[in-house]
């Protein structure tokens, strides 16, 4: 079995008798029955078993005998069909009583859209036990074929082949043809209810060269989920070195699995990773699920110490009815041994920063009251290589908050709503309440009042709003320059929100579109009171943008309250297609007005804000066609006549598996942060381009067509640091079978500390990948990506299905 031979071809039928079981041929004419209609499962995906026994079965060819025991034989073009199943022979004996069939000469097998062929077959149609002698298969599923010295049928879903030769790559016709990859096995199961293969003794043949002889493996005849090893992961770090990881997938249930996957390190040693997910219900239904993952490595040789990690979250509804409304919980756990990790493993583990929350938060609502029971803790980690210019301040535990709401709305046009929360703050910092106020411990109480009267038509609305704001705080010491251990003051705030949506035909580039006009004015008053001296435990300076400009408080949390008398002006007009109600074009202009000056700041040395013009915002965007797209976004200070934040990006798509995309973001540091100046480039394009070939996309998952190079890449890069601050570069080529992927990386994890990694993987379509994930790389950073393979739509059985 040096090749692979095509399959032999079926002559054309000379039409005899046809013949169904089970009809008598006495010539004694029964009473006719009643006639009753009933669904048929001849044309369903899947036949149950027992709805395939109540099928009826057709014998055809061109010559048919049939004795006194219920055996048929047939001669010359042999033909049986039973649901799924349909045969060809030259010869084919066929015994009735115990439903028992043996084909003969050139015999051909459709099954549930799998084709199996050879020289002879012996089976038990009511249990689909037998075998084939020198068989040829084709599964329908992965477009999986090959061949075999004997193949075993166990039942109607699993076979066993011997000597087994497989693979994906398609026939060109030549009688020499040899495939791209092989699969070489002495022993390989299939199973088609469960979609998975087995092999033993298996070793990969590719460009006719071995590969390394593989142990017992599973791999899938779907993209389904799995139990069994998965393709072994082979890269270059430049800290770690050679790294080696071999996953395993168990396939628990099919709402619970759990993967294994330990890696080793040429320069750190092994380490040991798992993660264990389960989704008890999901929507419709309410939602409950979550993850627990964890790492080990017993003494990383570059640190010189043990190391390790773990990360907990769920999220669900412990009980719908409970005193009338819905009990949740949510967990977010993260721990791990020290402040190195989020360096070592920052690329290995996405989900690794330097503040890890840790809470548990227990929520229980209905349609007009909310409580909530919320405990925090959080791990902070400092870079010990920068402890002074890198030092973050730990935010301050909530231990816990306790926190309760009501709301009714509409009440005689009104809608009323009461807050309520309570919260103990705890934080170990550098300095204590009695050198700085700002970081000292102790007990908030907040009680939140909100009456607002919303004023709505198709074409505007109006909605005045009065809110006040009560704190009360009791200090563990007492503060800074203050020397008082309690606080308490009341906040009132006053704002009105107007706008209107007008609307307009419109004709542009000889198309029909609706223009929208969308004015919109906000008021806000608050009065002023001294908050600078206190701690500040959850508040911030909030971002200036479209979602901010239009609120009361210019920052977020409740410790401190913006004494505001402010005028904000927007105008937003949009383009929008008729047909589809898609935005083809946009524009926005917003700009606040102060009518008097600030004094609340974030922190005593901050500069309170003056009155005047504040920054002008601009943003837009334009997509007339889905092919291009461009966004922008200014903020600009009057005053200084400066760009404090500039954003501009674009994306040119014209067809699947060819995107470019393009940013460019900067801010000169006048508004409190640090000045930056970046460029953000990624795309996905084929190669072939260059030298003329260009064909249209084949569909999704299937690519562009066999023969193609694609590039991918993502490039960002600082202009204040004038380098690279992140890179990925990777070619793929698609022989149609298989696929292969080179991958660099460049990734900052530190200041001044940069992992780079080489990345290599072949994928044999339809079997297993090999090397590193470096498919997983370009996902997870090339922007609009599409994988060259993937099953969008399972393929119908009656793609190979003999209708005669």
């Amino acid at each position: 079995m040096n090749r692979f031979s095509p399959p032999r071809a079926s002559s054309p039928p000379l039409w005899g008798l046809a013949l169904c079981a089970g009809v008598s041929l006495a010539s004694a004419q029964a009473p006719e029955p009643e006639l009753r209609l009933k669904a048929s499962p001849a044309l369903q995906e899947r036949i149950t078993a027992p709805e395939r026994q109540d099928l009826p079965l057709f014998l055809m060819g061109e010559q048919i005998r049939r004795d006194a025991n219920n055996t048929t034989q047939i001669e010359g073009d042999a033909r049986l069909r039973k649901g799924d199943l349909s045969l060809r022979a030259d010869r084919l004996r066929y015994e009735g009583d115990q439903e028992r069939l043996r084909a003969d000469g050139g015999v051909t097998v459709y099954r549930s859209g799998n084709v199996f062929s050879g020289q002879s077959l012996d089976l038990q149609l009511d249990t689909y036990e037998g075998f084939f002698t020198q068989p040829k298969l084709q599964l329908l599923r992965n477009g999986m074929h090959g061949q075999a010295q004997e193949m075993t049928f166990l039942d109607s879903a699993r076979m066993v082949l011997k000597k087994a030769e497989i693979t994906t790559c398609k026939r060109d016709g030549t009688p020499d043809w040899m495939p791209d990859w092989l699969f070489k096995a002495d022993r390989v199961t299939l199973d088609t209810d469960r979609n998975i293969g087995r092999a033993e003794g298996g070793r990969l043949v590719f460009k006719g060269k071995p590969l390394v002889p593989l142990p017992p493996i599973d791999f899938p005849l779907d993209e389904g989920r799995k139990t069994g090893f998965l393709p072994p992961n082979i890269g270059i770090d430049n800290i770690g070195g050679l790294e080696v990881t071999q996953p395993f997938y168990w396939n628990l249930a099919p709402n619970r699995d759990l993967t294994f996957w330990p890696t080793y390190w040429s320069r750190r040693g092994l380490r040991a990773a798992g993660e264990f997910r389960y989704l008890e219900r999901a929507a419709p239904d309410l939602p409950f699920g979550g993850s627990l993952r964890a790492d080990w490595m017993d003494k990383d040789q570059l640190r010189q110490r043990e190391r390790w990690g773990v990360q907990f979250r769920h999220q669900g509804v412990l009980n719908p009815q409970v005193a009338g409304g819905t009990l949740g919980l949510s967990m977010n756990l993260n721990r791990v041994s020290d402040d190195d990790y989020w360096k070592d493993f920052a690329v290995v583990n996405s989900s690794v920063n330097r503040l890890l929350s840790n809470d548990i938060d227990l929520r229980w609502s209905d349609n007009q009251f909310s409580t909530r029971f919320l405990v925090q803790r959080w791990q902070t980690l400092q870079d010990l290589a920068n402890p002074v210019t890198n030092y973050i301040a730990p935010p301050f535990d909530r231990v816990p908050q306790v926190q309760a709401r009501w709301r009714q709305g509409n009440a005689s046009g009104l809608e009323f709503s009461v807050e309520g929360q309570l919260t103990r703050f705890e934080s170990r910092r550098l300095t204590s309440c009695e050198t700085d106020a700002i970081n000292c411990n102790g007990s908030r109480a907040v009680g939140v009042l909100q009456v607002s009267r919303p004023f709505a038509t198709p074409y505007g609305y109006l909605t005045p709003k009065f809110q006040t704001v009560s704190r009360q705080y009791q200090f563990d010491g007492p503060l800074a320059g203050q020397g008082v251990t309690q606080a308490a003051m009341t906040i009132p705030t006053f704002s009105l929100d107007t706008g209107a949506t007008l609307e307009r035909a419109l004709q542009w580039f000889d198309r029909g579109w609706r223009q929208t006009l969308e004015p919109r004015l906000f008021y806000v008053q608050t009065p002023y009171q001294a908050q600078s001296y206190l701690p500040n435990y959850d508040s911030g300076n909030n971002a200036y943008n479209f979602a901010s400009i239009f609120t009361e408080n210019t920052f977020g949390g409740y410790d401190r309250i913006s004494d505001t008398q402010m005028v904000t002006l927007g105008l937003t007009t949009r383009l929008i297609d008729p047909a589809s109600g898609g935005e083809a074009a946009r524009l926005a202009v917003a700009q606040r007005l102060r009518l008097r000056d600030e004094r609340v700041t974030l922190l005593p040395t901050d500069t309170p804000a003056k009155s005047g013009l504040n920054d002008l915002l601009v943003a837009g965007g334009l997509s007339l066609t889905p092919q291009w797209a461009v966004e922008g976004a200014v903020q600009y200070n009057p005053s200084t006549g400066a760009y404090l934040r500039r954003t501009m990006g674009g994306r040119y798509s014209p067809t699947p598996y060819r995107v470019i995309s393009a940013a460019m973001r900067s801010q000169n540091g006048e508004s409190g942060q640090l000045p930056s100046r970046q460029l953000d480039m990624g795309w996905q394009w084929p190669l072939n381009d260059l030298w003329g070939q260009s064909d249209a996309a084949k569909g999704e998952g299937r690519g562009l067509g066999d023969g193609r190079w694609y590039s991918v890449g993502r490039l960002n890069y600082s202009g204040v640091d004038r380098r690279l601050v992140e890179a990925v570069l990777g070619f793929e080529y698609d022989a149609g079978c298989w696929l292969g992927r080179v991958v660099t990386e460049q990734l900052m994890v530190a200041e001044g500390v940069a992992r780079k990694r080489l990345l290599f993987q072949l994928e044999f379509v339809g079997f297993s990948r090999v090397g590193t994930n470096a498919l997983g790389s370009i996902r997870t950073h090339v922007p609009r990506y599409q994988p060259l393979r993937g099953t969008v739509v399972e393929p119908s059985r009656f793609g190979n299905y003999d209708g005669w």
